[in-house]
């Protein structure tokens, strides 16, 4: 089994299907860079993935995923942007602080 194949059976267990356009993209992005990225890409690109499921699971705000995958598939500097998204929310649980804090260290 190749190790995209695995990363998208995780990311399927977590997520779901992925049914929309920008779910299949996002797929597809973070995907090639668990893959191929270096040790610092693949770090940072797990915890953006985090901040996603932080904001899924936990916040329970949907549009902010949305908002989120499309910003990390569409823009160069994924960094800035989970800051960007992260600094918008009114509610903050301690997790996603912590990541926050992470993500600017990077």
């Amino acid at each position: 089994m190749d190790i995209r194949d695995k990363i998208r059976g995780v990311l399927k267990e977590v997520y779901g299907g992925f049914e929309t356009y920008l779910e299949t993209e996002y797929e597809k992005y973070i995907t090639e860079n668990l893959s191929n990225g270096s040790y610092n890409t693949k770090r940072e690109w797990l915890t953006y993935n985090q901040v996603i499921l932080e904001l899924k699971h936990n916040i329970k705000d949907m549009l902010k995923v949305k908002e989120l995958q499309y910003k990390l598939t569409e823009r160069d500097e994924p960094r800035q942007v989970c800051i960007e998204v992260i600094e918008t929310l009114e509610v903050k649980t301690p997790e996603l602080e912590r990541l926050y804090y992470k993500i600017r260290n990077f």
